[in-house]
């Protein structure tokens, strides 16, 4: 796990690969998946897909919770290399977001 900065709420944020059990530094490092998806209806008055396609605009996606490894603000709560004993991080992604649209971290 690379620490890569701290979000606005003073969380860190990690890039790309985090602990497979969010709790356990023992288990395998994994590639983290984001929980957004493309809709699959577009917005009424989006313009037409086939002028700007699926995944052009923010308004395109939607969280779905459970599809992958993180929450609506790209976080989860765990443990890191910096934190063994747990804190919730945020972390930059392949897919949409990328990086976190919001912050959630309470202490």
């Amino acid at each position: 796990m690379t620490l890569v900065g701290w979000a606005a709420d003073g969380f860190p944020v990690y890039a790309r690969y985090g602990y497979s059990v969010a709790t356990d530094a023992t288990s395998a490092l994994k590639v983290i998946k984001s929980s957004y998806r493309i809709k699959s209806v577009p917005d009424a008055k989006r313009p037409a897909i086939s002028l700007l396609p699926m995944g052009t605009f923010t308004q395109d996606f939607e969280y779905l919770a459970g599809l992958g490894d993180l929450d609506e603000c790209n976080g989860r709560s765990g443990v890191t290399p910096e934190f063994p004993k747990g804190i919730y991080h945020y972390y930059a992604t392949e897919s949409y977001p990328y990086l976190q649209r919001c912050v959630k971290g309470q202490i």
